[in-house]
């Protein structure tokens, strides 16, 4: 299908989540369930979800929808991608860094993007072509230039199948950048790094495994506030990235170089045609 007004989807999504943000700031996450190797599920995410879901289904049926705890369904060429809580072990603690991320996709490439941070009392979000804004004000990212006065946050660990590999990268560049950088974080939400990255918060945000959900909002409103999302290799990020390494322009050049390490594994684009 062709892409839906983006106007009224922007509207039907700033609504979802305002719905979203209202239960997650008056409900508690009473029920916390392990669903992999280090990786929970709360009652919040799967209600924050059903009800975003059954909200822009309504609006418009015939646009798909990929949830991180529900699935997807319908349209897999035009599709609302959604993490209900990005940062859910952050969330079950009783930490404040978390956030609910929403992006409409085509074609592989986000061209709507909801990043809500319910307990930073922040919301940002994004159109293509129409500029990035917090809570209503433009937004774009730092001017810094030098790798030792920037501030860059790094993913977390590894879990699952590829914890070893994912871990072997992570261990390298973080040593790489905690001996060049001014700062380096690991704030356990990409979704939230990336639209720090888009505001100035953060200089730059580096991501080995990415899982649409969580970097679809990000990467479309970081790229309207001026910075570059890219894969390990320097090709433009989209939804079938294996890594994203949002950065200021000026820092593309230096960090670039370190994202070599991941060429020959899992976190590596494949070659054109690969499935």
């Amino acid at each position: 299908m062709s892409i839906p007004d983006l106007d009224h989807a922007l509207t039907a999504a700033q609504r979802a989540i305002d719905l979203a943000v209202q239960h997650t700031l008056s409900h508690q996450p009473t029920q916390i369930h392990i669903k992999g190797d280090r990786d929970v599920v709360t009652n919040i995410d799967l209600a924050v979800e059903r009800l975003i879901r059954d909200r822009l289904s309504r609006w418009d049926p015939a646009v798909g929808f990929i949830g991180e705890e529900l699935g997807a369904s319908g349209d897999k060429n035009t599709y609302w991608v959604l993490d209900p809580i990005d940062g859910t072990i952050n969330f079950s603690h009783g930490g404040s860094l978390c956030a609910i991320a929403l992006a409409l996709v085509h074609d592989h490439q986000p061209v709507l993007g909801i990043t809500a941070l319910p307990f930073l009392g922040r919301r940002y979000w994004a159109v293509t072509g129409g500029g990035a804004f917090r809570d209503g004000d433009p937004i774009s990212v730092s001017t810094t230039a030098r790798l030792d006065q920037a501030l860059i946050a790094l993913c977390d660990y590894g879990s699952g199948p590829d914890a070893t590999v994912r871990d072997q990268l992570c261990v390298t560049v973080d040593l790489r950048l905690t001996a060049q950088a001014q700062g380096v974080r690991r704030l356990g939400t990409t979704a939230l790094e990336l639209v720090w990255v888009a505001d100035g918060t953060l200089d730059a945000s580096i991501l080995f495994g990415n899982r649409t959900w969580d970097t679809a909002s990000g990467a479309i409103i970081a790229r309207e506030a001026g910075a570059l999302v890219l894969d390990a290799d320097g090709s433009p990020h989209s939804t079938r990235a294996r890594c994203t390494v949002a950065t200021t322009p000026a820092l593309a050049d230096t960090l670039l170089p370190m994202m070599d390490i991941a060429r020959d594994t899992p976190y590596w684009p494949r070659p054109a045609g690969t499935p």
